[in-house]
């Protein structure tokens, strides 16, 4: 709407807006690109003159030995920044890939100039364990009480994971690889949450920090590898052990986030993005985990997102239940179902350790921190299912806002697309309902990441090459009562007269109704057909347009809510002649000296609103169209009408014949016949051969009948019975149906007991070379065919 104004940020040459952080203490915003960083104030992004920036180039001999590696000079040898955080209350803390050679710096917030010492060179110091080498590898890092915690990787190759803790003091701390605690993961973002509060509590634990990333599940043992999410997490008062896990973390453990639909249990299994919304620091234990998830298979042959959301309540239990162990010769996993050492291993310090003398990692028993060591996967699975499933969309960022009503608190979803998409949501109900979808980047540019101001109610989302800052709220783009209502944006409400913003109009006599969405109560007039028919609604005036008898017209009518159904009315005398267009609108015919009312209405939960309202008239001129009225169309080109059959058709008019046509598919189907006709012929030639050569042999037309009784036929010569077997008889039913067809075609004859033979016979055989030879050792008779000798079938 033209109310909701957008502020865009973009500089020449810079690229790659992918890491932005917003600071309260000072109203700006700063943001991390590829060899530039800027801060941006709030109050206006796009003005130039507000803005600073810092160039922290790669020098050439880096690039050089970047190139030297094997990486690409042109996508990988710059340096790109991946960590921007405030350290204390006058610098800032940044970390860039820096060709594949990670490093660190500080920035002063005053004046907004890297840090340098006497010399005048920029203090720099070792990024790795800290920022990736790979700019396209996703690592996250946050800073909680001055110490920076990290999720990345430690090498040049980027196999070695890593969730790195830096002290201030002391050792730093990290995970084990040799025990693949982490398993090739991609970190999304991580979270610190002050559970040691509120002080004095009788539990006395201390604060953690989580980590959100997916890796590959080794609990499964298919044949590909399967992605799993996980939640891992460490205590911020861990100092590593004595003697067991030295320098490595002793509370590291991680469990299963599982977002799976309720009905098929198809799972979300690769997590993209999530988000900690906690109330205050002190109701930490009302924590929710939104996160969005995307499928490492694709169901129905599209790809979808969900976005699913997990409660602290969940997170402890899992953490607080059985562990997994793996047997190291098979890999396999499974369930822990022995005693646990005391104190549990994995867990915090709490007053309960110190009151049996463990007060730090240090002073951990070693058969505690043995145990953690090769039980860190926890066997409890954090469950969800989607509050959102979006299909043929991919969710890559998200953003949730605490918005505060006069009745209820409510969570709003700001969820960014990989084409350039927000997608505006609440949860109402443990329903997902989306408000509305708004187009950030024209160039289907995906969403980076996404800051939300929620004190000014602003949302900074960057994309590859630009930064849109754009309003939370917009109220005024609902024009009516039932529109304001039926958005169901709890930053909206009505006031009697229009749609304003609570947060501007505080204490005011405005009304909501979000969960039930109920006109009735809240709009002073009920909107029905019959009211909403009236003058009193502002119905909009009846738009005239003129156009040639019996030519159609596409009237437009344009949703104003993707949840409505849109409706068009109009008089039985408008005849047949009208259907639906693909894009919602009516096709008409204008018929001769006539005029019809057509009306297009948007029907949603009971509220009808007139969208358009048109008069269409018809004439018998074809010259062209023209439109009277308050009409505000473009006239229509000659081009853009059909003529239909009617009896105001111009005769001036050529009729097209198809007589050329008609011929020419009646010369390709006589060929085709031809062909087909041939083609048959062709195929069965071996079968028209044997026809052509039954025909020489006339007397072979027919089969000579079988004699039934003749002795030959049923007791051999010698008068002993035998009993033929089957491949006998068979063999008898074969010589039986054959005939031997000699030359001269007089020789043709059909004995009971002849036989055909192959073809390398030479002469034809004479029945009368034919006897039949008795053995008095063998019962059964032996048959001579000329000049072969065999034994009778029979």
């Amino acid at each position: 709407a033209k109310e909701r104004t957008t502020k865009r940020f973009s500089a020449s040459g810079v690229v790659n807006f992918t890491t932005l952080h917003l600071s309260e203490e000072d109203k700006m915003l700063y943001v991390g690109a590829r060899e530039v960083l800027f801060a941006l104030n709030l109050s206006d992004i796009s003005q130039v003159t507000l803005q600073r920036n810092v160039t922290w180039k790669t020098p050439d001999k880096k690039r050089e030995e970047c190139s030297f590696k094997g990486k690409d000079l042109q996508k990988d040898c710059f340096n790109y920044i991946k960590i921007l955080l405030r350290v204390n209350s006058t610098h800032l803390y940044v970390c860039g890939t820096y060709a594949f050679s990670p490093t660190c710096a500080y920035i002063k917030t005053a004046n907004f100039s890297l840090v340098k010492n006497d010399a005048g060179e920029v203090v720099t110091e070792d990024g790795r364990s800290r920022c990736p080498f790979n700019p396209e590898y996703k690592s996250t890092a946050i800073i909680a009480d001055g110490e920076l915690y990290a999720g990345t990787v430690s090498n040049f190759q980027g196999n070695e994971p890593i969730i790195y803790k830096t002290l201030s003091q002391g050792t730093s701390l990290k995970t084990e690889n040799s025990l693949n605690w982490l398993q090739d993961p991609a970190f999304v973002g991580s979270a610190y949450i002050q559970e040691s509060l509120p002080k004095g509590n009788e539990v006395g634990d201390d604060d953690k920090i989580y980590f959100f990333f997916s890796e590959v599940g080794k609990e499964f043992d298919f044949f590909d590898n399967t992605i799993v999410s996980r939640i891992a997490r460490v205590c911020k008062g861990d100092l590593g052990g004595e003697r067991v896990l030295q320098k490595k973390w002793t509370t590291f453990l991680k469990a299963q986030l599982l977002c799976s639909l309720p009905d098929d249990g198809f799972p979300f299994n690769i997590i993209q993005d999530m988000f900690v919304l906690t109330p205050s620091p002190e109701d930490w234990k009302s924590t929710v985990f939104y996160g969005v998830f995307t499928s490492q298979w694709y169901k129905g042959g599209s790809e979808s997102s969900a976005v699913c959301s997990f409660t602290m309540d969940q997170v402890e239990q899992a953490f607080t239940g059985r562990y997994r162990e793996v047997n190291r010769e098979t890999q396999q996993w499974y369930t822990y179902n022995h005693p646990v050492p005391e104190p549990r291993p994995g867990m915090c310090i709490t007053n309960e350790a110190r009151k049996h003398g463990v007060s730090s990692s240090l002073h951990m028993p070693d058969k505690v921190l043995n145990f953690v060591k090769d039980r860190f996967l926890m066997d409890s699975v954090i469950r969800s299912q989607p509050l959102l499933l979006k299909r043929n969309a991919r969710y890559t960022q998200i953003a949730v806002h605490r918005v505060q009503t006069a009745n209820k608190v409510y969570h709003v979803l700001f969820i960014g697309t990989d084409d350039g998409r927000l997608h505006k949501a609440i949860n109402i109900n443990k329903k997902m309902h989306i408000i509305e979808e708004m187009v950030l980047f024209r160039n289907s540019q995906p969403v980076q990441h996404i800051e939300l101001d929620t004190e000014k109610g602003q949302l900074y989302v960057s994309s590859f090459s630009e930064l849109v800052e754009v309003p939370v709220a917009n109220c005024t783009n609902y024009q009516s009562c039932g529109e304001c209502i039926l958005s169901r944006d709890p930053y909206c409400a009505w006031n009697g007269r229009q749609c304003v913003d609570i947060r501007k109009y505080p204490n005011k006599a405005w009304h909501q109704s979000i969960d039930e969405a109920d006109m009735s109560s809240v709009c002073s007039v009920v909107l029905n057909p019959r009211f909403a028919k009236s003058p009193s609604l502002r119905m909009p005036a009846c738009q005239v347009i003129i156009i040639p008898a019996n030519t159609f017209r596409v009237l437009p009518c344009k949703l104003r809510s993707n949840l409505a159904v849109r409706k068009w009315e109009f008089s039985k005398a408008a005849g047949h002649f009208h259907y639906p267009s693909r894009e919602g609108g009516l096709v008409v015919v204008a018929q001769v000296d006539r005029q019809e009312n057509y009306q297009c209405w948007s029907v949603e939960e009971g509220f009808r609103q007139l969208l358009a309202n048109y008069c269409v008239r018809g004439e018998a001129r074809q010259e062209s169209t023209t439109f009277t009225g308050r009409s505000r169309m473009p006239p229509i080109s000659q081009e853009e009408f059909i003529i239909l059959p009617g009896e105001s058709r111009s005769p001036h008019m050529n009729t097209k014949t198809y007589w050329n046509e008609l011929l020419v598919v009646c010369a390709l189907l006589a060929f085709s016949l031809v062909v087909f006709s041939l083609f048959v012929v062709y195929r069965n030639r071996s079968h028209m051969k044997s026809v052509l050569k039954e025909g020489e042999c006339p007397a072979m037309q027919q089969k000579k009948p079988r004699t039934a009784g003749k002795p030959v036929e049923n007791l051999p010569l010698n008068g002993n019975a035998v009993t033929a077997s089957v491949s006998d008889h068979k063999g008898y039913q074969t010589l039986n149906d054959n005939y031997i067809c000699s030359t001269p075609p007089q020789e043709c004859s059909s004995p009971d007991n002849s036989k055909s033979f192959s073809e390398s016979e030479k002469r034809p055989l004479n029945l009368k070379e034919s006897h039949v030879e008795i053995s008095a050792t063998g019962p059964r008779p032996r048959v001579r065919l000329g000049s072969m000798i065999k034994d009778s079938i029979v």
